[in-house]
């Protein structure tokens, strides 16, 4: 794995959805992720928003599987470096996750959305955030509760993120920053969880769990 950070212009960093696609450039001929269950190793990246200020670049920190290319549309990598996470059993973590916590719920309001359709199951589900720190705690501790303990963390929320699609579809994601100490219990399943990301929302910057050691 490699982390790498990279600097990605303005005209694309004020949506979104274009930084996502900028990023995408540095890694040509990579395909759609083709994992069909989450705990497939992931062939895509990860990466997370450190700076995005308005008419300056952005600065990102991005994991992925092979290096960057220096230039890409838009975008360009600063400087990489490889590494192989090796959590062991016990061990005491410090993390940092900017991550998407929701719930799906059935949706009431399916046959007033057009294109709406129902899933394999024939359900009309939606995807709801999560806006009491209570309950986005809860959704952490779910996401690790197979492969460590938090043992302490605090939680920032974000300004809502609009995005606009392709399709000039428009979008918005409540997203947090989760910081604080884990103690490692299954350091397999950790380091799946490392390298394959938490949680939704991994095209906007959602998902890349960085720790330390204490």
């Amino acid at each position: 794995m490699f982390i790498s950070r990279i600097e990605v212009d303005w005209a694309k960093a004020r949506n979104p959805y274009d930084l996502h696609r900028a990023v995408w450039t540095l890694f040509p001929g990579q395909e759609k992720e083709p994992r069909k269950e989450l705990d497939e190793e992931r062939q895509g990246f990860l990466f997370r928003v450190e700076e995005n200020h308005t008419g300056h670049k952005a600065r990102l920190l991005v994991q992925s599987q092979t290096a960057p290319r220096i230039e890409g549309q838009g975008a360009r990598s600063l400087g990489s470096r490889e590494f192989d996470p090796q959590p062991s059993e016990g061990q005491q973590l410090e993390f940092l996750l900017t991550a998407n916590p929701i719930k799906t719920i059935t949706d009431q309001f399916s046959d007033t959305k057009p294109g709406k359709k129902p899933n394999k199951r024939g359900e009309r589900k939606c995807r709801v955030p999560l806006l009491r720190e209570e309950e986005q705690i809860a959704w952490l501790n779910g996401r690790l509760i197979d492969c460590a303990m938090v043992e302490s963390v605090t939680v920032q929320p974000h300004p809502l993120l609009f995005f606009r699609d392709k399709r000039k579809n428009h979008g918005k994601l409540l997203t947090v920053t989760y910081q604080g100490l884990l103690r490692v219990t299954v350091p397999e399943i950790l380091r799946s969880r490392l390298y394959n990301g938490i949680g939704p929302a991994k095209a906007f910057g959602c998902g890349l769990m960085l720790v330390r050691r204490v």
